[in-house]
């Protein structure tokens, strides 16, 4: 049970006093760590006893253990607003120099091997889904988009309607499928959680994380890294992009097809565009 789950938890299980201030500590971890006893017991309309028989009702020695305990646990959570606090001292670099970083690193620690068996994975596969929440939720639905013509079938699994929705598209799921799930920090609960639904449906899981430490590898039969980490921003997509085009160039050049399904797409959506005309 994660830190926040435990605070809500406890907060339901106490006296109306130590209610009122475990939930207003649950729903305002970033404010809590950075308030006095007496701050929070303003916050929550409560008394600064009630705040200290709360740590004590959550398992903790006193407010100062609670108040460390969230420090820790929401570490990365808060490194976007320590960033911004840092900016100035970053303005003088390009405005590139963080996508530049990661994809050295990303080609650096590419595993082509690996990279090899994604590829062959995806095209032997019976349907190609893909799976991202929050803003890698846009993420897979490129990916989708661009393995549509060179797979079987590909299907953004959350496209919309949520956790239950994607669930329900997820019902079909067996053995010959592939999830590409996506996630970089900070991690959902949910696709952690949906990618090991897939798995225990006989689906194959690829995992597209940053790191090995991501809990997304752990629920996965195969990951690729790419690298997350911005001076600014809570995280960058470039890297992950790069993954996915690499993957795609494999998958088309790994296909026998590709010349002609290529062919064909150019002549479908051809006179829908407008061709530059010659100089």
């Amino acid at each position: 049970m994660s830190l926040l789950n435990q605070l809500r938890q406890s907060a339901v299980e106490g006296s109306p006093a130590i209610r009122k201030v475990g939930l207003w500590i649950a729903a305002h971890p970033l404010r809590a760590v950075s308030l006095s006893a007496d701050e929070i017991a303003e916050q929550a309309k409560a008394s600064q006893s009630a705040v200290n028989r709360f740590a004590t009702h959550a398992g903790f020695a006193g407010f100062a253990e609670l108040r460390a305990a969230l420090v820790a646990a929401l570490q990365d959570v808060h490194e976007p607003i320590a960033k911004l606090r840092r900016q100035p001292e970053m303005q003088a670099g390009h405005p590139f120099a963080s996508a530049q970083a990661g994809l050295l690193q990303a080609a650096e620690e590419l595993d082509l091997q690996v990279l090899e068996q994604c590829a062959q994975d995806l095209l032997k596969s019976r349907h190609v889904y893909t799976l991202g929440l929050g803003m890698s939720h846009f993420v897979a639905g490129f990916a989708a988009s661009a393995f549509m013509p060179y797979v079987q079938a590909a299907t953004h699994l959350s496209e919309g309607g949520g956790t239950e929705q994607i669930l329900r598209r997820m019902s079909r799921l067996g053995e010959g499928d592939v999830v590409l799930a996506i996630s970089v920090p900070r991690y959902s609960v949910d696709i952690v959680t949906l990618a090991r639904f897939a798995r225990e449906r006989g689906a194959g899981v690829v995992a597209l994380t940053d790191a090995a430490s991501s809990p997304l590898v752990g629920v996965a039969d195969t990951a690729l890294l790419a690298p997350a980490s911005h001076s600014v921003l809570s995280h960058s997509y470039v890297s992950v992009l790069a993954v996915i085009e690499a993957l795609l160039a494999r998958v088309v050049r790994l296909n026998p097809q590709s010349e002609s399904i290529t062919t064909e797409l150019i002549d479908t959506v051809l006179p829908h565009l407008q061709v530059r005309a010659p100089e």
